[in-house]
């Protein structure tokens, strides 16, 4: 049964749009983020909602989808899953402006059943005729190419019903430290979109979706942010979680939801929240140098609550690696050429460049040669050369290759860092 009607909603939103208008008109800030604080996750999130202005007041004939963190069985107070009443809140609003289908999705494990019953959410929207819960799994997943090229894969399989036409993406996430990404927040909260099939690791591994890590994890979480864009941004803080996230962390009581038009704002807004830096979380960085976004949170104004930063502590990751550059980035074997592969590393570290082919559309990292072994690198990287060969020497065939660079806190820590750059080979 909604708790908000449509007159309720409607009022609070006039009320907002009237401060937002006001620092417009003053040469105010470009980005707005609504802020929530309560122990009550439903009370938190609608006041998130209303607070930022910008939830759409008309979603009549168009499909909502949103998407949680639902990554383990577990409630939303281990402060791993999204809070099923926070996604009420979102649902109630999508209902009072005239959605009439919306769809909450999340893909199930491997071999196992979806999270929905564990989580709370079959519970809570029992009652919702317009409420579909949909295990991404049982649907059909298409090879979608990314726009402007992509940064880790041209294509990526995602599903198809988050691409039909006149469907409004909500991003419902959790706001968690992670072990590889720093933070998992809005833009991150879509990998549960990436085909698990598709990139898991022919075999076991210690998680899911191997492939987007093997390439680089920022770069695949910017490949999926460009080939679906979120509509709209919530990250769920009334339970965090600190320490080794997303699933062996500890459980934090923020008492904050956020929601906003921007994902890159909402994130960075987040990131003060659990004060982790700005400049710590890199697909973030990536974020703004394509435009997608605010650098800090100096040009993103806070409408709501106030609230009380908490300094979550980080999860242990391994050292930070920027996209290497490859000049050229088309060689042709005939002509001998070569190319000039540049990496960046904030800090020393160890690093190991090979060059390697994986498919977009079978995924499956196949070694075509190493660079160097692991090694120790100062900061800011360096530059290695490749001649279009394979380890034995032998020119390799026509195709696409990837230069990867590897980096770790020593030559033996299985904790690692990746990341990408493309290279084409003709005749």
């Amino acid at each position: 049964m909604s708790r908000i009607d449509r007159r309720s909603f409607i009022r609070l939103i006039a009320a907002n749009s009237a401060l937002l208008a006001a620092a417009k008109a003053s040469g105010g800030p470009r980005y707005y983020v609504g802020a929530g604080y309560s122990t009550d996750s439903y009370t938190a999130a609608s006041v998130a909602l209303s607070a930022c202005g910008q939830f759409p007041t008309n979603l009549a004939g168009q499909t909502v989808v949103i998407k949680p963190n639902l990554v383990v069985p577990q409630p939303s107070t281990t402060g791993a899953t999204t809070d099923p009443l926070v996604v009420q809140a979102i649902v109630d609003l999508c209902i009072a402006v005239g959605a009439t289908t919306i769809l909450i999705v999340e893909a199930a494990p491997l071999g196992q059943p979806s999270n929905f019953d564990a989580c709370g959410y079959t519970t809570v929207f029992a009652s919702y005729p317009q409420v579909q819960l949909v295990d991404l799994r049982t649907g059909t997943y298409v090879l979608t190419p990314v726009p402007g090229g992509g940064y880790a894969y041209q294509s990526m399989w995602v599903p198809s019903l988050v691409l039909e036409p006149d469907t409004y993406f909500i991003s419902a996430a959790k706001m968690k430290t992670h072990v590889d990404a720093v933070a998992t927040l809005s833009m991150k909260n879509l990998v549960g979109l990436a085909s698990e099939t598709a990139y898991a690791k022919p075999v076991a591994g210690d998680y899911p979706r191997h492939d987007l890590h093997e390439r680089g994890i920022d770069q695949s979480i910017m490949d999926l942010n460009m080939v679906r864009p979120v509509d709209f941004a919530v990250i769920d803080g009334v339970w965090g979680m600190e320490g080794q996230g997303p699933t062996h962390g500890t459980p934090v009581a923020t008492d904050v939801v956020l929601a906003g038009l921007n994902r890159v704002a909402v994130d960075r807004v987040a990131l003060t929240v659990m004060e982790i830096p700005n400049n710590a979380v890199t697909y973030l960085t990536y974020a703004t140098q394509a435009g997608l976004g605010p650098p800090d949170t100096s040009s993103v104004t806070v409408l709501g609550d106030a609230y009380i930063p908490y300094p979550y502590l980080p999860a242990i990751t391994p050292p930070e690696l920027f996209q290497p550059v490859a000049s050229p980035s088309t060689i042709s074997i005939s002509a001998g050429q070569s190319t000039a592969i540049t990496y960046k590393i904030p800090s020393t570290c160890y690093t190991l460049a090979q060059i390697i082919q994986d498919s977009d559309e079978t995924p499956a990292v196949v070694p075509v040669k190493t660079l160097h072994g692991f090694k120790q690198v100062s900061a800011p990287g360096q530059t290695v050369t490749w001649d279009g060969t394979d380890h034995t020497g032998a020119p390799v065939a026509p195709g696409t290759y990837l230069a990867r660079i590897q980096a770790a806190a020593s030559a033996t820590n299985t904790l690692i860092n990746y990341a990408v750059a493309r290279i084409t080979v003709t005749s």
